[in-house]
């Protein structure tokens, strides 16, 4: 019995493949999955890179259970569906075998158990997420960058050119630091011209990818990285009080790329939180729990 667990992200897709055991038989990372496949040209990308993991994974196993975490839908939407149908026909099984859920189920139940904590979210964009024990989902946040995302890696990217290219325009500003010269680094230089080329030409995974030159800044002692994570931080806290108003004073637990791009993250969301609020570093990955989940799931079957 194979199981197959998939993670797929606004930036790339992790997929690993397993016994019934646990035993890992293959992994392996594609492009970008996401539910956002409302306009032709993104549905097509996202569709290339169901058959590109599908071609891979039959290339070791066929898997009899699969479970997909996928950002940008809800668990049982028609867009979960679409996905769900089009990976089984890729696989060539059958389509009660493939579950897809959103990213932050999967997430989740990394971290907890149905009703336990609260998971603050900070990937490419941010969300508070609890999942009640009876299976309702409650969550805050998760607008996406035009709205909100506040304290994710985009909204960390856009504070960090915003400051830096503030400063160069300037003349009362002091020369450009640690951030700066990162900032700078990553786009290809500090001209206006390479800076437009890489902010619109990559979007949203391109500034969010400039979150570990932040990360970095901090590290070097930077002050004006140091105010934008630590801001970031307080965003995340918000989301999590939040939350705690609304399903009680739960144990929170903080995940996402952006707390391994910014590895100071986590001490200034903790920092924010209000006190007595129990609060952890989740270290699960989310393609392991996918993949534990189908292995349940074959549990199940059985």
């Amino acid at each position: 019995m194979i199981a197959l667990g998939i993670d797929g992200g606004a930036s790339s897709t992790r997929w690993l493949l397993t016994r019934a055991d646990g035993t890992v038989l293959a992994s392996g990372t594609a492009g970008p999955i996401s539910g956002h496949i409302f306009e032709p040209a993104a549905r097509d990308a996202v569709f290339a890179t169901l058959a590109a993991v599908a071609a891979a994974v039959r290339a070791h196993a066929a898997p009899d259970r699969v479970v997909a975490g996928v950002t940008g839908l809800s668990s049982g939407d028609d867009v979960a569906r679409q996905l769900g149908d089009a990976i089984a026909a890729r696989l060539a099984i059958a389509a009660d075998r493939v579950r897809v859920l959103d990213d932050m189920h999967i997430a989740y139940r990394g971290s907890f158990a149905p009703g336990a904590g609260i998971l603050v979210y900070a990937g490419t964009g941010s969300i508070a997420y609890h999942l009640t024990a009876e299976g309702r989902v409650e969550r805050a946040g998760g607008h996406g960058f035009m709205i909100d995302d506040a304290g994710g890696g985009f909204w960390i990217g856009a504070r960090a050119l915003r400051q830096v290219l503030r400063a160069r325009e300037d003349p009362g500003s002091p020369p450009p630091g640690a951030l700066a010269q990162l900032i700078y680094r990553a786009t290809g230089g500090p001209d206006w011209a390479a800076i437009r080329s890489f902010v619109y030409g990559g979007g949203r995974a391109a500034v969010a990818s400039l979150a570990p030159a932040v990360g970095e800044a901090v590290a070097r002692s930077d002050l004006d990285a140091v105010e934008i994570v630590n801001a970031a931080g307080s965003e995340l806290a918000w989301l999590g009080e939040v939350m705690t108003r609304r399903v009680g004073r739960l144990p929170i637990a903080l995940c996402g790329g952006a707390t391994q791009a910014c590895p100071t993250l986590y001490a200034a969301f903790a920092a924010a939180l209000p006190d007595g609020l129990a609060s952890r570093r989740a270290t699960s990955e989310p393609v392991e729990t996918a993949a534990q989940l189908a292995r349940d799931a074959m549990m199940e079957d059985r």
